[in-house]
């Protein structure tokens, strides 16, 4: 019996989240303090979401969560969504060559590879909108001490 997309890449998420980290820390070196733990959460709810596997509802959440949780970290949003767009690349890719060696080249292929894009940019959306709402209340939290230190 074949196995499903979901179960095909779930069977290789180590593989793949080393590959994620490895090409974050090569093109986006000011973004490599997440920890391979964290790393590993990220890439399995992503593929989850590309492979229709889980709702993609609570995948956002953890995403948008992220995106606050490194606005308040201080992190840099430009590096934060580069370094989410980089490692979407090679989801996207593995993704592709799953359904392409599962799947021969046909509507449930292309069916695939459209959830597969749809959820990537949902996902950077929701975890860049997550980082901009944090620190736009963090500004706001700050902003009475600022004019109260003046």
């Amino acid at each position: 019996m074949q196995p499903t997309l979901d179960q095909f890449l779930t069977d290789r998420l180590d593989e793949i989240t080393a590959e994620v980290a490895g090409e974050i820390a090569e093109r986006v070196p000011a973004y490599t303090h997440l920890s391979p733990r964290e790393i590993l959460a990220l890439v399995r709810d992503a593929l989850a979401a590309y492979t229709g596997a889980r709702e993609t509802g609570t995948v956002l959440d953890a995403f948008r969560a992220l995106g606050a949780s490194e606005a308040r970290a201080g992190q840099d949003v430009r590096h934060f969504e580069s370094a989410l767009r980089t490692g979407a690349r090679v989801l996207i890719r593995r993704t592709a060559g799953a359904a392409a060696r599962l799947y021969p080249p046909t509507a449930e292929y292309i069916t695939v590879m459209e959830q597969a894009f749809s959820a990537e940019g949902r996902i950077v959306q929701a975890a860049v909108e997550g980082h901009h709402r944090a620190g736009r209340r963090d500004g706001t939290r700050r902003l009475p001490t600022l004019v109260s230190e003046n």
